[in-house]
């Protein structure tokens, strides 16, 4: 996690952070110690959205432009973490985010 980085979901074995890019988008990170399936330990995830996208999600989330996301982001993760899953949720909106993942099995 960066330094940077905003924690937006914290629960059991999931912490999910947010941080601003250089280049004005965002990256979503998640780490679950539980892992995912059966016979892993470890999973970790990315999910980089351009900063073009940045006025879609503000808008999705309520806010306007200029508003900052990462507070919208923090106030509205019970839906985006939790019921619909980050990259579903930003799918939802019209964007394509890149996504990268990695498991650990035991």
């Amino acid at each position: 996690m960066a330094e940077t980085a905003t924690v937006i979901w914290q629960r059991d074995n999931l912490t999910v952070t947010v941080d601003r890019n250089e280049d004005g988008g965002l990256t979503i990170f998640g780490h679950d110690l539980a892992g995912w399936g059966p016979g892993s330990s470890d999973y970790e995830y990315a999910v980089t959205v351009d900063a073009g996208d940045i006025p879609v999600i503000l808008a999705a989330l309520g806010g306007r432009p200029g508003d900052d996301v990462v507070p919208l982001l923090v106030a509205n993760a019970e839906t985006i973490v939790a019921t619909v899953g980050e990259t579903a949720w930003l799918k939802s909106l019209g964007i394509e985010p890149q996504v990268w993942n990695h498991v650990d099995f035991t």
